[in-house]
């Protein structure tokens, strides 16, 4: 079977030749170690300061070399892109602050973690940005689709490519949920839910490029929840969040592709309202979720995506993934229907060997 059948089989609960294989991301310095070379893919600080320097083009030059190349040395059946900024988008380079600070055109303080090596926004500011003559189109161009072009014309016809959709238009820093957004659903629920519906409805003109360029799937996200559940309780999610995961769960059936979809946080309380919503798979499936037990009980309407804990590929031992590893493809792989996986994604700092 080409790797593309294989994940296809397993979308449709039917067993392959083996278990396939594949990530919703992969951070660099593993990249860099299966390759020998640095690359920008996904290279966080170094990825930010390249585009503060100007240096786009090189940058995206490496990420198309470079998630083919790694796709093929690992054996990997699935392959995500996503759309690069445009050749002509202003990069305006932050003021240094110190080491690890900086302060943008907008105010916004960035901090460096040493921890994730992301550049955050650790305050917001208030000042008016600049006016620039430069406008994003209304729909992405070729220079944004060059990474999805290339990987679909060097892979298409054997993986399983699948989009992460969203247009690099601004920050492009790590950004989280924020209290403010709470307090809004807690004192009116209604009209955060027709926000976030009003927002779905853009899903089939979001995901237009990616299907005319031949992908295979959709890979939405939103985060619900932390370890110890949902942010919301199950009765204020189906509320507020289920109707707009389920209509984009119908715009992406419409346009043909099956929908993974990423969502940290232990999410078992509004499991059932997200496979209810119509998601084909899910990812980012934490240990504390027992990826066993979710097979039993939704197996046969839900592709799992993962089985192995990406804090146990980061700092655990070759013999500690290999046991994880058996365990899911024990309790999982049988009837088809499973992914094998990291937990969420392949960490900075992850050994080659694990």
């Amino acid at each position: 079977m080409t790797p593309k059948n294989r994940v296809l089989a397993a979308l449709q609960h039917r067993e392959a030749d083996r278990v396939p294989t594949g990530e919703f991301a992969t951070d660099y310095s593993v990249i860099e170690q299966a390759l020998g070379r640095k690359t920008f893919w996904r290279a966080k600080r170094r990825y930010h300061e390249a585009l503060w320097d100007g240096r786009r083009d090189e940058v995206v030059e490496s990420m198309k070399r470079d998630t083919v190349d790694f796709t093929l040395a690992m054996g990997l059946d699935m392959v995500p892109v996503n759309l690069v900024p445009h050749r002509d988008f202003p990069f305006a380079k932050p003021k240094q602050l110190g080491e690890d600070t900086w302060e943008d055109e907008r105010g916004n303080l960035l901090k460096y973690s040493h921890e994730t090596e992301d550049i955050g926004l650790w305050r917001a500011g208030d000042k008016q940005p600049p006016t620039r003559d430069f406008r994003l189109p209304p729909e992405p161009d070729e220079s944004e689709l060059e990474l999805v072009r290339h990987v679909v014309e060097r892979l298409g016809e054997t993986h399983f490519v699948f989009c992460r959709p969203g247009r690099f238009g601004g920050l492009g820093y790590i950004r989280g949920w924020t209290e403010d957004q709470f307090i809004r659903v807690a004192e009116d629920p209604d009209a955060v839910a027709a926000a976030h519906l009003r927002a779905a409805e853009g899903t089939s003109e979001l995901l237009r490029p990616f299907v005319e360029a031949g992908v295979d799937g959709v890979a939405l996200g939103v985060d619900y929840g932390h370890n110890h559940g949902p942010f919301v309780s199950p009765a204020t999610f189906a509320k507020v969040y289920a109707p707009a995961l389920k209509r984009q769960c119908e715009l992406v059936h419409e346009a043909g592709l099956p929908c993974l979809f990423h969502s940290c946080g232990n999410n078992r309380v509004i499991l059932d309202q997200m496979v209810a919503a119509g998601i084909d798979a899910y990812q980012a499936i934490q240990p504390l979720e027992k990826i066993h037990e979710i097979k039993a009980q939704f197996g046969d309407r839900l592709t799992l995506w993962g089985g192995v804990s990406s804090d146990t590929l980061c700092s655990g031992t070759p013999e500690q993934v290999r046991h994880q590893t058996l365990f899911t493809l024990k309790h999982c792989a049988p009837g088809g229907g499973l992914l094998l996986g990291s937990s969420h994604s392949v960490l900075v700092k992850t050994p080659l060997r694990n």
